[in-house]
């Protein structure tokens, strides 16, 4: 694959365990890797690999105080290390209220991390 035609559309922010985020799929919690203003990343062990790259999968969403309910899409599935697997979910109906709340995260994320370099 020739590196020009990977192309990221979203900022990336990885998620440290006291960041008030969670995401749960089937009422089952999943680690949240990454967040952007288009999606989630998550772990996925060799146990839950029960999914596919286009499957549509309901969503319990926090961020903060915020819970949602939304619909995501499985857009990618990579091995990350010897039994584990990073999932990238894309947002498929996030409301405007929610929007906002995560906007405002990812921009404090943002923040913080460029003052720490």
């Amino acid at each position: 694959m020739d590196l020009h035609e990977i192309k990221r559309n979203y900022f990336r922010i990885n998620i440290k365990e006291n960041d008030d985020v969670s995401v749960k799929i089937n009422n089952v919690p999943f680690e949240v890797m990454g967040l952007n203003d288009g999606g989630i990343g998550i772990r996925l062990s060799s146990e839950d690999i029960l999914v596919s790259v286009g499957d549509e999968l309901p969503l319990e969403f926090k961020i903060k105080n915020l819970v949602q309910t939304l619909l995501g899409k499985v857009v990618h599935i990579s091995p990350f290390g010897p039994e584990e697997f990073l999932c990238g979910i894309e947002f498929l109906n996030m409301d405007n209220e929610t929007k906002v709340k995560l906007m405002e995260f990812l921009e404090s994320r943002r923040e913080n991390i460029f003052k720490e370099e």
